[in-house]
């Protein structure tokens, strides 16, 4: 996944766990559990490892106390004890309520550590502790449910010879894209490293490169055209995703009905949106990138080039096509702001 390099995802073991109720006024400190249902917790942490938008703040108590759980200056349980209750006095009256579940990861490097954090939704029950006067009732958990959509909250700190990242992957469901909820971001002292106009840049690149590499799959093999009904498509989101991508650039090939093509483009649009580390994020487009055109280069066998901003809306360069390869390119302009000589480069025709 984006957070994990391939080699911690092969490796990658919990070795303590433990959780908590979090929400409720009467916050009880629990004791570290026996590993149970590993693989399950594993798939879960997997599913929510997503890019390292975010960075830890000069000062944060959260890191702090990671680290110093994983020097073992204070006990796993103890350090994490420490944390869900932090957790729970910053947790607001309107926010749900849930089980904090916190695991230590270990992978085949010795010198790296991670810890993982999930709010997760809960069935909740009551019991009746026969052992308590007046045989009162305890709150316990019966139940997670196996479903992505049930976690609230995830974080994930990789900690490398007892020193904890900068950088810190987080995921809040209550908000959209890639922001978190403030008493969240709060606990954790992060604020974000990658914004959301940086985001739609590297979202713009990436769908150009996947289209400009599958240009046979094209109608016309017109990449400017493809490029920016692109464009187009995530400007017009509430969100994006790596599957609003795979959609853009399906929507720019004209949703190709022969499926080597469909799996041709898709193939190539998630390895790009892999490599650019924007895997398992969503984010708000900055839609004053999208409506941003790519420079238009067109040469003729008569020696001329013309360079132009490619716009979708009023454009003053038109390409008119006649029959055969002839065609005519008329500019409409309000001013021509140079019209001057230019030297011949060494070996090009006078």
């Amino acid at each position: 996944m984006s957070f994990f390099t391939d080699e911690e995802s092969e490796s990658l073991t919990i070795k303590r766990m433990i959780l908590h109720v979090v929400g409720p006024k009467d916050f009880q400190a629990m004791p570290e559990r026996s590993l149970e249902e590993e693989a399950f917790f594993i798939g879960k942490i997997e599913d929510m490892a997503a890019t390292p938008l975010f960075m830890f703040k000069s000062v944060s108590t959260t890191r702090q106390e990671i680290e110093a759980i994983a020097t073992g200056d204070v006990s796993f349980e103890h350090g994490a004890q420490s944390l869900a209750a932090s957790f729970n006095r910053k947790h607001v009256g309107g926010s749900a309520d849930g089980v904090l579940c916190m695991f230590e990861l270990e992978v085949a490097d010795p010198e790296v550590k991670i810890y993982s954090l999930i709010k997760y939704d809960y069935k909740l029950a009551l019991e009746q502790n026969e052992s308590s006067p007046g045989q009162a009732f305890r709150r316990i958990v019966t139940a997670l449910v196996d479903d992505k959509k049930a976690i609230q909250k995830t974080a994930l700190v990789r900690v490398i010879s007892g020193v904890a990242d900068h950088s810190i992957s987080a995921t809040d469901r209550t908000k959209q894209g890639a922001d978190l909820a403030d008493y969240f971001a709060d606990f954790l002292s992060v604020t974000r490293a990658v914004s959301n106009t940086e985001l739609s840049e590297i979202a713009r690149k990436l769908i150009k490169g996947a289209l400009q590499a599958c240009k046979s799959d094209l109608p016309d093999q017109d990449v400017a055209r493809a490029v920016k009904r692109a464009q187009a498509s995530l400007g017009a989101r509430r969100k994006i995703d790596e599957e609003a991508i795979v959609e853009a650039v399906m929507a720019a090939a004209g949703h190709p009905e022969d499926e080597k093509v469909t799996n041709r483009l898709e193939r190539e649009t998630r390895k790009r949106v892999k490599a650019s580390k924007i895997h398992e994020v969503s984010f708000k487009p900055d839609r004053r990138i999208f409506r941003q055109p790519y420079m238009r280069k067109i040469m003729t066998v008569e020696g001329v080039t013309i360079l132009f901003p490619d716009k979708i809306e009023n454009p003053n360069v038109l390409v008119v096509d006649f029959e055969g390869d002839r065609k005519q390119i008329i500019i409409d302009t309000d001013k021509v702001m140079e019209d001057s000589v230019v030297t011949p480069k060494t070996g090009q025709p006078t």
